[in-house]
């Protein structure tokens, strides 16, 4: 497992600078949509560009050579006119940038360096998904990302969040509550100046875009995935009628099971993500409904990341994530089995070695 990754003041604020930048221009390009936000909006959608610099100076590039920073994509432009720059631009090497792109009038691969991508996902996320703009041959970094809700505290000043207005938005309880029996109206809770980091990071893992779109399974417009979201031990039936779990999953050529027709809710909208599965012919079917699968475990085996005792019944309940009205195909995967895709970390690593050498 990854070691954790503190995210700390000084690696935010730049990207705090860059935000405000661009909303004093009214430039806020949020992606590929074009999408025009206020600054408050525009804060949640690029925070996730945050970890690229963080997993890059603290955990990668110590591994390659000393006096190596990452170079992020400051830049403010429309991607829909100058094409998706590579979250990594390139190196600082001694404060001499080695660059892994170039922009003619639009952003241009140099030949032979590394094209990486740097994907981030909060830790409470089940799945981790990639839309393809053109990544197949470039690494993909992909990192989860657990922040404090209150991340952002620590750059307000302090007239902000003193005392002196805290008092104002003290309401008088005795004029407005009469009866508040369950306590479901509360005052305003009085803020404690945010200290310590701001939270931290890992890394999921380090693979070929092409890879992780050859274990993911494609999501196309309007398509929804359905995920495994809990395995919970239930009551053993005392008569047990099954079918072999081989009936209704078969495995594929990269050693995940997809379900051979969708057990679920028969909507051919709605996709059953992959599962790993350990010791499937112990796994026998007993029931399904729209949004849960009944199982019985002969012997000990393992379905993505829960554990199944032998002799156990287990109900697999299933959520669905509703992408009907996205006319855009994306690429989906159980966040707990990302570790089947092959990795590439050493690979990206040498090749970014090579690449500053022969600079």
């Amino acid at each position: 497992m990854y070691k954790e990754i503190i995210i700390e003041k000084e690696d935010v604020v730049p990207y705090i600078y860059f935000v405000c930048s661009m909303a004093q221009r009214g430039k806020m390009y949020g992606g590929l949509s074009g999408k025009s936000d206020y600054i408050g909006g525009i804060f949640d959608r690029w925070i996730n560009i945050i970890p690229e610099s963080v997993i890059f100076n603290k955990y990668f590039l110590p591994k390659v050579a000393d006096n190596l920073k990452v170079i992020s994509d400051y830049y403010e432009y429309d991607p829909k006119k100058a094409g998706i720059a590579p979250d990594v631009l390139g190196i600082n090497n001694n404060e001499i940038a080695i660059p892994f792109v170039e922009y003619i009038n639009r952003w241009m691969a140099i030949k032979n360096a590394p094209q990486i991508e740097v994907k981030s996902f909060k830790k409470a996320q089940y799945m981790v998904s990639l839309r393809n703009q053109g990544y197949d041959n470039k690494f993909l970094v992909m990192v989860e990302t657990d922040l404090k809700s209150d991340y952002l505290l620590p750059f307000f000043k302090l007239e902000i969040i003193s005392d002196k207005v805290y008092k104002k938005l003290r309401m008088n309880d005795k004029v407005f509550i009469k009866r508040n029996d369950d306590n479901n109206l509360s005052p305003v809770t009085k803020i404690t100046p945010a200290t310590g980091n701001l939270g931290s990071l890992k890394l999921i893992t380090v693979c070929s875009a092409k890879d992780f779109m050859n274990y993911s399974n494609l999501c196309s417009a309007k398509e929804s995935p359905v995920y495994l979201k809990i395995i919970e031990e239930t009551r053993t039936p005392r008569v047990i009628n099954s079918i072999p779990f081989t009936k209704m999953f078969s495995k594929g050529t990269n050693g995940l099971f997809n379900c051979i027709n969708n057990i679920l809710d028969n909507n051919p909208a709605n996709k059953l993500l992959s599962l790993y599965v350990k010791n499937e012919k112990s796994i026998k079917i007993l029931k399904n409904s729209k949004s849960s699968v009944t199982i019985y475990a002969e012997e000990k085996a393992m379905i993505n990341q829960f554990t199944l005792n032998a002799n156990t019944a287990y109900i697999m309940k299933f959520q669905i994530l509703d992408r009907s009205s996205n006319n855009g195909s994306e690429y989906f995967m159980h966040k707990s089995i990302i570790d089947k895709i092959p990795t590439k970390e050493r690979i990206m690593l040498d090749s970014i070695k090579k690449h500053i050498i022969k600079k």
